[in-house]
């Protein structure tokens, strides 16, 4: 029994700690889900190299001491790499604010991964060879491991969803690192007691700092580092997301996942009076006004400057406001305080999806998206022909919404030109009128279905401006002449014409590459060729490329250079694979669904652990009857099937899923699980014929890791923002039906060699 909990345990352990590490480098890397997928493959990449260690070194040497002596070096590499999270962006020399190029994100993350990663591979393959000798089932045992720690990753999943997930981060890991330290003790009794002081002085001192007053000072020294030369006025976490205030003299800055959202009491003028003014300069009667996100800290207070009879402001996260309250700010609280502003904490899209679907939907005459531009899919799910067709529903006749993009007076880049063009080709299948106002910096784009931009001449906007004297604003006559100076229009639009990006939508948010081309343009100009190629990048490229390689592996095997049993290694790299895609294809969906994914990614990726126990339970009882390579062959024909209706189903669950939609992807993430996890006992038992134990282990679950570590970093910046989720899913199911014939292939080659 001991032994079975502590495979448990390790399941358990590593689901909550990559939650965990993926959350708090989320907010190191400014909260781009991208970088999900750079971290989970660096977990996965140095799992497989401890795998594959533990594996030779097995060979050599084997100790019942092994496997808890490795829960003991677990338990002193957790708050290690944690604290080298939080450190990180200082150890780079980031500022608060600062972007990180997808080099830095991949070097930083598998540093600091690098010691939990080596040890999570090498405990599965030294579990395996513990529990073979234990329970005396050799190969059969490798299955049974791979149920438990799968079954103890649920329970993480579950327990981090709801219960760790609003818990300080170093609170979580000092349980953890408790209880494998408890389960180390339990291991070594009767063979290892000479080892029991030292495991017992350092459970003694994980104890100890789980005390309320050495912990809290531990989260104050990894936070203080993380804000390291500024006062840091505010920190906590939600189920959304990280929110910490710094401030500088009497300035307060509030940054959400890393990224600066909100200044005050003296928010940058130009641009909330930009923001608030220069709109309403198109909207005759101002009578109802909706905030997605932003409001807090100036924007409100310049619009309260006109009539109105409501405002209604959406922010997702109640920590945000509730921390701009406890600091007492003056402007925050004159501004939600007023009786005009309902504010709404919900994601501002399901807000404007909510009203449009409503029987009478209410009506605006301005909306504002004061959100950043879409470098990532949450932000993206705002600049697309989806969001807008709902806009439109919510939008006065004469109404406006404005919303921004990079922008500059002198120069567009590529990458700024393709945004906005992309911007300006959604808008425009969505409205019949469309206008940008260029500026230093930031453009304003502004769209309607009522309001002709173009007819209403720059005399006309300072009449209106006239008539409405407002107090200490830029937009005067002067600025507004400024503003829409001709010349300017007319530079802008031939600047554009240059361009042929397509419109972005949800399932392919083009907006997101050309948001990530932009990014790394400001901070890697040396990836500005590799995204100026993945937007060229085509379905039949990768299609091609897939085809030529599995006719090479099809000639070997006809060949017999490749025997059969060595193909499972590239079988269940290729199920890896496609797993790791699938798993990511279901986050972001849910990303792209409600836009947030801080807490619920490890009920994800626990619903995809369930059914992968439930798969390799289900095989491992089965994996003695019948033909291995029979049941191999189905499997592979149900993954290709899984993956050619994948894409209908996801798209069914995002058109008419509604409130079903969360339960609907945890149920398909657990099926696509289950399909991956039945491979995995079958293959091992192929491949293990004339191998031991250790080697069988560590090689095949290092090729599952091997694969999944590709997934990982192919999917999330190779093919979903060129592709979308719908391409994605066409590529990996290419992949399979590939891996499908060369199983067909290899069986056909031992039938014909068993004839001769």
């Amino acid at each position: 029994m001991k032994f079975r909990l502590a495979f448990l345990l390790m399941g358990f352990t590593f689901t909550i700690t990559q939650a965990i590490m993926v959350r708090e480098l989320m907010v190191a890397f400014l909260g781009n889900e991208l970088s999900i997928g750079l971290v989970l493959g660096c977990w996965l990449i140095l799992e497989a190299l401890g795998s594959i260690a533990m594996a030779r070194f097995l060979l050599r040497f084997s100790s019942p001491l092994l496997y808890p002596s490795l829960q003991v070096l677990l338990a002193l590499a957790l708050p290690l790499s944690l604290l080298l999270a939080f450190s990180i962006r200082t150890i780079l020399g980031a500022v608060p604010g600062q972007g990180l190029n997808l080099w830095a994100i991949s070097l930083a993350s598998f540093l600091i991964l690098l010691p939990i990663g080596i040890i999570d591979g090498a405990m599965f393959t030294a579990a395996s060879e513990t529990f073979a000798r234990y329970t005396g089932k050799g190969i059969p045992a490798i299955g049974q491991v791979y149920v438990l720690e799968a079954m103890g990753g649920i329970a993480g999943g579950i327990l981090f969803t709801y219960l760790f997930s609003s818990l300080p981060s170093f609170r979580t890991v000092l349980v953890i690192v408790a209880l494998n330290l408890i389960s180390a003790l339990s291991l070594s009794t009767g063979v290892g007691k000479k080892a029991w002081p030292l495991i017992i002085a350092i459970l003694l001192v994980d104890l100890a700092f789980l005390s309320p007053g050495l912990e809290g000072a531990l989260e104050r020294f990894a936070t203080g580092i993380q804000w390291r030369g500024y006062e840091l006025a505010f920190y906590g976490n939600s189920v959304y997301g990280n929110v910490a205030i710094v401030r500088l003299g009497e300035q307060y800055t509030l940054f959400s996942n890393g990224i600066p959202i909100i200044t005050a009491p003296f928010p940058d003028l130009n641009f909330v009076q930009d923001l608030a003014h220069i709109p309403l300069l198109f909207v005759r009667e101002p009578k109802r006004c909706l905030i997605v996100s932003g409001g807090a800290g100036g924007l409100i207070r310049e619009l309260l400057k006109y009539p109105w009879e409501r405002i209604d402001y959406a922010e997702i996260d109640p920590l945000l406001l509730k921390a701009l309250r406890a600091l007492r700010i003056p402007l925050a609280e004159e501004e939600l305080g007023n009786p005009v502003v309902h504010v709404y904490y919900v994601d501002g899209r399901l807000l404007v999806r909510e009203k449009a679907l409503e029987r009478n939907p209410p009506t605006y005459n301005l909306i504002i998206v004061n959100l950043p531009y879409p470098s990532t899919l949450q932000l993206n799910r705002f600049y697309t022909r989806e969001f807008f067709s709902l806009a439109r529903r919510i939008l006065d006749k004469d109404g406006v919404l404005v919303l921004m993009a990079p922008g500059s007076l002198t120069y567009l880049s590529p990458a700024m030109r393709d945004l906005n063009f992309s911007l300006y080709s959604t808008l425009k299948e969505t409205f019949p009128y469309v206008f940008a106002i260029p500026g230093d910096g930031v453009n304003l784009w502004l769209t309607s279905w009522g309001v002709n931009f173009e007819e209403i001449g720059v005399e006309e906007l300072v009449k209106r401006a006239g008539e409405r004297p407002l107090q200490d604003t830029i937009v005067q006559e002067r600025y507004i002449r400024l503003r829409f100076e001709p010349a300017r229009l007319s530079w802008f639009k031939g600047e554009l014409a240059g361009s042929k990006a397509p419109p972005n939508t949800d399932l392919k948010p083009l907006g997101l590459l050309y948001g990530l081309s932009f990014w790394n343009e400001m901070f890697a100009p040396a990836f500005g060729k590799y995204f100026d190629l993945l937007s060229r990048l085509r379905f039949w490229h990768l299609a091609s490329f897939i085809l030529i390689l599995t006719s090479i592996l099809g000639l070997l095997i006809g060949l017999g250079k490749l025997k059969a049993p060595g193909i499972m290694p590239l079988v269940v790299a290729s199920t890896g694979f496609g797993g790791m895609c699938y798993d990511l294809t279901i986050i972001f969906a849910f990303q792209i669904f409600y836009g947030y994914i801080y807490r619920e990614i490890a009920l994800l990726v626990a619903a995809f652990m369930a059914g992968l126990s439930l798969g390799g339970w289900f095989m491992s009882r089965r994996a003695e009857e019948g033909n291995e390579w029979n049941k191999i062959m189905a499997i592979e024909g149900g993954l290709v099937a899984l993956w050619l209706s994948f894409p209908l189903l996801l798209l069914t669950i995002y058109r008419w899923g509604g409130a079903a939609s969360t339960p609907l992807l945890l149920l398909l993430n657990a099926l696509g699980g289950f399909m991956v996890g039945m491979e995995f006992p079958l293959a091992s038992k192929v491949y293990s014929q004339g191998r031991k134990l250790s080697q069988a282990a560590g090689i095949m679950y290092g090729a599952d890791l091997l694969g999944a570590f590709l997934g990982s970093v192919v999917f999330s910046v190779g093919l979903l923002p060129p592709l979308g989720l719908t391409g994605s899913c066409w590529i990996v199911a290419l992949l399979k039906a590939g891996s499908f014939g060369l199983v067909i292939l290899s069986i056909i080659r031992r039938e014909n060699a068993r004839q001769m």
